[in-house]
């Protein structure tokens, strides 16, 4: 099967899904092709793949697309069958594909149609929405708190600046400070939490190109958890100017530790993201699924 998010990257989506088709040829004449037309539609179309059998599915966007295949594919728990995905980059950050082989469409599909393929993990997650207990899935990265809230600010009012859009929100949602409580629970060890922010990453990066966990991997069977704590406006500011290299990590108010088992207990409750896509509210406990997917990159 393959997936289209005509609306990706601002219609590049459409433009990718034309070169793509063009490049298959006799090929595309083997696949369903299913068009992604509205929020939510792949995880429609993702369950019914995994209803109807389906082993191999190449999505056209960018990371939302692939995020809710893989909620489709696991809505009922996992796929009777092993599952092949293949990520063809039409979106604005792609960031998950940047681990295995940049963000050239025409690059995916030569791995796509070589075969190359390599296990990774894939993160479950429990959370709440609207006082019930969600469980979700995702690959790339989960922010708790105020990436969540950056994200939401981005997404709500400042979409139309496109990646300067993100940088603005930063600083908007700087301006309201930082006040929380938080119990992180990471494989055991319990640690608390003060006016705090993190992210738990299986891949390197996010938001196109800001290495947020430079020393994760998909393959290891724990994901990477990135603390900013105790965190001022001025902290926040400094460690978001060095992020796209990665060197924020020798920040002294920036801690990293490596889990397979992840659970937060918040105090107001914290706004959760995975993949850039909004999810609800903690508690949130979150485990690994080692070797789980098998991505086509």
């Amino acid at each position: 099967m393959l997936v289209v998010n005509p609306h990706a990257g601002k219609g590049k989506g459409l433009k990718t899904f034309a070169a793509v088709r063009e490049l298959l040829g006799e090929r595309i004449k083997t696949m369903e092709v299913m068009v992604s037309d509205y929020a939510g539609h792949a995880f429609q179309i993702g369950r019914e793949a995994a209803k109807n059998g389906y082993e191999r599915i190449l999505s056209i966007g960018g990371d939302g697309t692939p995020f809710e295949i893989v909620n489709g594919l696991y809505a009922e728990g996992r796929p009777p069958q092993p599952i092949e995905l293949g990520m063809i980059p039409a979106g604005t950050g792609n960031s998950f594909l940047r681990d295995f082989s940049g963000i050239s469409w025409r690059r995916a599909m030569e791995n796509i149609l070589g075969g190359k393929s390599r296990k990774v993990d894939l993160v479950e997650i429990h959370y709440l929405r609207d006082n019930q207990e969600v469980r979700q899935y995702y690959l790339n990265i989960l922010g708790v708190g105020l990436i969540a809230d950056i994200l939401k600010l981005t997404n709500e009012k400042l979409k139309g600046f496109g990646s300067l859009g993100y940088s603005l929100a930063v600083m908007m949602r700087l301006a309201k400070g930082m006040n929380n409580r938080m119990l992180l629970t990471a494989d055991g060890e319990k640690i608390e939490l003060i006016d705090s922010a993190l992210v738990i990453s299986n891949s390197k990066l996010t938001g196109g190109g800001m290495k947020i966990a430079p020393m994760a991997d998909t393959q290891d069977g724990l994901v990477d958890v990135v603390i900013f704590q105790g965190v001022n406006r001025r902290d926040i500011l400094n460690i978001f100017s060095h992020v796209f290299k990665g060197t924020h990590v020798s920040h002294p108010k920036v801690r990293t530790l490596r889990a397979a088992e992840v659970t937060i207990d918040s105090c107001p409750q914290e706004l959760l993201m995975a993949d850039g896509e909004l999810l609800g509210m903690t508690p949130l406990r979150l485990k690994v699924l080692p070797d789980e997917l098998a991505i086509l990159a």
